[in-house]
């Protein structure tokens, strides 16, 4: 890390696409120093190959996402650094990460100074699912295109025969396009298909105009020459197509993650998984996500719009002055609390044997109750101000004797279903031990649910 001071910002934003954009300008609106991180050369880079029109973006009939990325990119540019506003850094990339509880999120970009943040937003949205069967190397090949290579080559390719792997509203649009412009398109998925009806019905009227594989195992191999693409399947055999467009899906971009990762493994937090999910504990960090990557929404322009602004009101609510009375932002961060029951033995109705009809069966039942972030308190407070651990015991005692239960796996969807009833319950893990079912071992099973 270099020596010199970082810069300090309250919400250090990576990804500047709509999503980044909206939070950005939100956060700004709300009084609070924002720095927006894009890697590429302008913000919402990735809308710019989109230049078609469309009618899905309600208020934007008739107009092309790339135009419309113009128009995001160009209203964030109003709010001026230098009067407090966003601070944008663009052609950026985060090289390293850190986080401490006292100074929040240190970053160094690979071309500038060191950045200081209360809070970072992850707005990095999505990249093209590439299995390495279809993608053995990073820089692909010509007559093999994922789903941006389409959309960019599209209008630009002669008629030919073309392979499309996918089911989804992206795979079957693509069909009907190349179709319509005179190439020869199978179109092949796994699964039935999962695009909207009217595209199927489409596609279905076609007949035998367009070739169609549907629940159908994807071919086993990929192999790509300077005339075109060979095609190995069990169900097909060998075959020849001009090009292949691998229209699968679409995953998380994973470095920010990573990145996040490591650092919060660093500072000895335990790290979210990936694809990141939104967690009272890592609100707690000043860690927030945006956008397609966020996972909660149908990925498109508008719902990025949208979660851009809930992920900004979420980053405000942590960063403003605490109420009087309430605990110092260090005493709120990462304090998860768990009540924790172990080695509760008691006779138990449960079983499907002729034995275990006949009376209480031995068990124990180990339990964590996550309680999300709290407040810690350092004096003695109202009992009524926290979850009693003994009625959780209780809770657990009466469910598993109240009546006879044949499966234990039902008898832990009975736990948890109480448990995260309980008021502030953020998650629930039970493990269930029958202790004398069998003379040379126990059986135990565990189930999880709610945050983690």
């Amino acid at each position: 890390m270099p020596d010199s001071l970082p810069h300090l910002t309250d919400v250090a934003i990576l990804g500047g696409g709509p999503a980044g954009c909206s939070a950005a300008s939100w956060l700004c609106q709300l009084g609070l120093r924002v720095a927006l991180i894009e890697r590429a050369p302008q913000l919402c880079a990735n809308l710019q190959g989109l230049d078609f029109e469309q009618e899905w973006v309600l208020g934007h009939p008739g107009q092309s996402l790339a135009a419309l990325g113009r128009q995001l990119a160009a209203h964030v540019s109003t709010f001026n650094a230098a009067d407090g506003g966003i601070q944008t850094l663009l052609g950026q990339q985060l090289t390293h990460l850190d986080w401490t509880p006292a100074k929040g999120w240190q970053l160094q970009l690979n071309g500038g100074q060191p950045l200081e943040a209360r809070a970072l937003l992850l707005a990095t949205g999505l990249q093209p699912l590439r299995p390495e069967a279809f993608f053995p190397s990073p820089q692909g090949h010509a007559r093999v295109l994922d789903a941006p290579g389409l959309t960019a080559r599209r209008t630009q390719l002669p008629p030919s025969r073309i392979l499309l792997l996918g089911g989804g509203d992206n795979a079957v649009e693509n069909a009907l396009f190349l179709q319509a412009r005179g190439h020869q398109v199978t179109l092949w998925s796994r699964s039935d298909w999962r695009a909207q009806q009217g595209l199927v019905e489409r596609v279905q009227a076609l007949g035998e105009a367009m070739t169609t594989r549907p629940r159908c195992p994807l071919p086993t191999l990929l192999r790509p020459d300077a005339q075109g693409v060979t095609v190995q399947s069990r169900s097909h055999g060998e075959e020849r197509f001009d090009h292949v467009a691998v229209l699968l899906g679409y995953e998380a971009t994973p470095e920010a993650w990573l990145m996040v990762g490591d650092a919060l493994q660093r500072a000895g937090v335990t790290a979210p998984s990936q694809p990141f999910r939104d967690e009272p504990r890592f609100a707690a960090l000043g860690l927030f996500v945006a956008g397609d990557a966020s996972g909660r929404q149908h990925p498109c322009v508008q719902t990025a719009l949208g979660d851009g602004v809930v992920a900004a009101k979420a980053a405000e609510g942590f960063l403003r002055p605490l109420k009087e009375g309430q605990a110092p932002l260090a005493l709120r961060r990462n304090n998860r609390q768990i009540i924790h029951i172990s080695g509760l033995r008691f006779g138990a109705n449960l079983g499907v044997l002729d034995f275990e009809r006949e009376g209480p069966q031995p068990i124990q039942v180990d339990a964590e109750v996550n309680l999300g972030a709290q407040t810690i308190v350092s004096r003695d407070a109202d009992i009524g101000h926290v979850l009693d651990y003994r009625k959780v015991r209780l809770i657990i005692i009466e469910e598993c004797t109240a009546e006879h239960t044949d499966l234990l796996e039902a008898l832990l969807g009975k736990l948890c279903t109480r448990l995260m009833k309980l008021p502030g319950v953020a998650g629930v893990r039970i493990k269930v031990t029958k202790l004398e079912i069998f003379p040379d071992c126990q059986v135990a099973i565990s189930a999880e649910c709610g945050n983690w």
